[in-house]
């Protein structure tokens, strides 16, 4: 069995200077580096979110018929008392090249 292969392509190319570095520096291969890197993290975050799902786990359970009702008024609410901030609004620029007046008619089918 043969390795699994990974090729990473770095945005900046400090940070793979960087990498280069720090592995040369601990006498390991930047791969190896990289990959011990990754593990970690995965882990880490794997971790933290095993804990955010159990605590919201927690509260769902918690969540009762009245809570849910309480939370339905309060959105109908405010619905009626706030205005959308994103409201579509009808917009008349120049249509160069004809694009809007496609939309702005429905199309009949046949």
């Amino acid at each position: 069995m043969s390795p699994a292969e990974l090729t990473l392509h770095f945005r900046n190319e400090e940070t793979l200077r960087d990498l280069e570095r720090v592995a040369d520096a601990l006498g390991v291969s930047p791969d190896e580096l990289a990959e011990v890197a990754i593990e970690h993290e995965l882990v880490s975050v794997g971790v933290g979110l095993d804990q955010k799902l159990s605590r919201t786990l927690d509260r769902l359970k918690g969540y009762s018929e009245a809570d849910r009702e309480r939370d339905i008024e309060a959105f109908s609410q405010g619905e009626v008392d706030f205005e959308d901030p994103l409201r579509a609004r009808r917009e008349d620029p120049q249509d160069a090249y004809g694009i809007g007046a496609l939309f702005a008619h429905p199309v009949e089918r046949g």
